[in-house]
């Protein structure tokens, strides 16, 4: 399996949240594309859920659906505990913080991935 990168997850949150959630669209499409090289196939289209996501905002709801999913099967394939959490990242979007605390969550265990690996 092909390794991402590892990213401290508080500080994904933190410049997500200092630059409007810009470095969040960036952080969303590397993952994304780190992701699809790790299962070998395109599980996830960024520039369609993360960069059109902008101009159609559920399409963003979307990607991150589409990362809980896959990253699901990566925890799997690499024998670790798997969780959805798609429901929990979307209830937390209706107060704001749906998509740093998933930055958090998916970055963290991207690093325990990418170190089983």
């Amino acid at each position: 399996m092909v390794k991402g990168e590892i990213r401290n997850p508080l500080l994904v949150v933190v410049l997500s949240f200092v630059t409007c959630e810009i470095y969040w669209i960036i952080w969303a499409f590397q993952v994304s594309e780190e992701i699809n090289r790790a299962a070998g196939y395109k599980k996830i289209d960024p520039v369609i859920f993360f960069l059109l996501g902008i101009l159609c905002f559920p399409l963003i709801f979307v990607g991150m659906y589409k990362i809980d999913e896959a990253l699901y099967e990566l925890n799997l394939q690499v024998g670790l505990p798997a969780n959805k959490n798609f429901v929990i990242w979307l209830l937390l979007s209706l107060l704001g913080v749906g998509n740093l605390f998933m930055a958090y969550q998916v970055q963290e265990q991207l690093n325990t991935v990418w170190l089983n690996t």
